[in-house]
């Protein structure tokens, strides 16, 4: 079921309601669509655009801190997302769960794919090369998921 929905979703992503590849047409004329697709859009920099959001989260409480001391509470609450709970709760929570979730489906679907790559080779569709590379591939995504895992906590 997993994988008929992951096959599913692939095929949606990839087509566009002009009958061609959305996977194909740039965003910005300034960025390919192949580096979109592949590098914007990629486990890697996903998790370091994380860090920045967090960073940013970060600056954000100290700012709330600092700014206590000069605006009413009435007029932070205004603002919104200035209360303890969620700077020091909230703001962890969402970052780890975003996290995992996408160091989770990235484990995920190189799982898949590994497994589909594995019915491909019995076939001859698949060499043992490639075979191998998409492995370590898996390999890797569910030892950075099992890391993950490992550290995972809630605040609260």
């Amino acid at each position: 079921m997993l994988r008929a929905l992951l096959i599913w979703f692939v095929v949606f992503m990839c087509i566009s309601t002009h009958g061609g590849s959305a996977c194909q047409q740039a965003v910005h004329p300034d960025e390919s669509a192949d580096y979109t697709m592949n590098k914007r859009f990629s486990i890697k920099q996903s998790l370091e655009s994380l860090a920045i959001i967090e960073s940013a989260l970060n600056s954000f409480r100290k700012l709330t801190e600092a700014a206590a001391k000069t605006i009413p509470k009435e007029q932070l609450a205004e603002i919104g997302n200035t209360g303890w709970e969620m700077q020091n709760l909230g703001f962890i929570n969402h970052v780890q769960a975003t996290k995992g979730t996408l160091l989770k489906q990235d484990y995920l679907i190189k799982k898949l794919t590994y497994e589909l790559a594995q019915k491909k080779s019995k076939s001859g569709e698949v060499d043992q090369k490639n075979l191998s590379k998409i492995k370590q591939e898996y390999e890797k995504a569910e030892r950075e998921f099992q890391k993950f895992w490992k550290t995972f906590g809630i605040a609260d």
